[in-house]
């Protein structure tokens, strides 16, 4: 039986990158999350028409991760198809220079950070094998500039979840939100939240990544370079490669540090649990 793996904010870029590569070479059945159903159901044809055997394997979700009654009734359709998930991707973020991202901190964190909270939450009894958090780079570039105090919260394997909110909203009412706009400070939060739930679901493998700096609408006009397809090679190994359950991996599918950033074809991260030592393969 095929492997089924829901993509939220699979409309563009390394979602809808995600989506093709699973249909196509892992034979997974893909639900493709989308704010919008009739996007949702071009891409899907664009998909098909470029892989046909995808047909019939591939179909749209409608699932809005800012949005409380979209994400339940997302989740009810799934239990009303009885839909086991082997796989959930949370993918949908926003900021930088992305179309339509919000002017103000607190929106982007209610897709970054919140919403994958809030979708993680609905669907996790229904998840089987892995939850993957899309972070970013932007993470560990934004922990390496606090104190030591807050890199260690952020990097704490048994950080409480009143904790990590307290921190985003200290953060956020002191104006220390990184870059972007508070993005830093989002995909920060993000990694640190995946530590709360892989603790939280040790029947499962939760893991967050760094899908690397990537030409998609939302990095237009920061000069990236690698395709989104380019993009999904951290989220396939930390789908269906061995990983260890709560880890943050760089693009290169390699651990990294929550601490500091690490980039791709440097030393693999060797550190503890909680990583404040900063060491490295030698």
């Amino acid at each position: 039986m095929s492997k089924a793996v829901l993509v939220t904010g699979a409309t563009s870029g390394i979602g809808l990158a995600l989506c093709k590569l699973l249909v196509r070479d892992h034979g997974c059945h893909v639900f493709l999350g989308a704010r919008n159903t009739a996007k949702g159901e071009d891409c899907l044809k664009g998909i098909v028409a470029e892989v046909p055997e995808a047909a019939g394997k591939i179909e749209v979700l409608k699932i809005d991760v800012t949005d409380g009654a979209s994400v339940t009734s997302a989740a009810e359709t799934l239990k009303a198809k009885s839909v086991t998930l082997y796989g959930l991707v949370n993918n949908a973020g926003v900021g930088l220079a992305q179309p339509g991202a919000p002017d103000a901190v607190e929106g982007i964190l209610e897709t970054n950070y919140f919403g994958v909270k809030r979708v993680t939450e609905a669907l996790v009894g229904l998840v089987s094998g892995r939850i993957v958090n899309v972070s970013s780079g932007a993470a560990s570039a934004f922990v390496k500039t606090q104190d030591a105090a807050t890199k260690t919260l952020f990097s704490n394997p048994d950080l409480t979840l009143d904790e990590l909110e307290g921190a985003i909203k200290g953060a956020v009412t002191s104006g220390n939100v990184g870059w972007g706009n508070g993005y830093g400070l989002s995909k920060a939060a993000l990694s640190a939240l995946t530590l709360i739930q892989a603790k939280a679901s040790p029947n499962l493998t939760v893991v967050s990544l760094s899908p690397g700096f990537i030409d998609t609408p939302m990095t237009k006009g920061f000069g990236a370079k690698l395709t989104p397809e380019q993009g999904c090679k951290s989220s396939i190994k930390c789908l269906f490669e061995p990983v260890t359950s709560g880890f943050y991996y760089g693009s290169d599918g390699l651990r990294s540090p929550l601490t500091m950033t690490r980039d791709p074809g440097t030393p693999e991260y060797e550190g503890e649990d909680n990583p404040a030592q900063d060491t490295y393969n030698k």
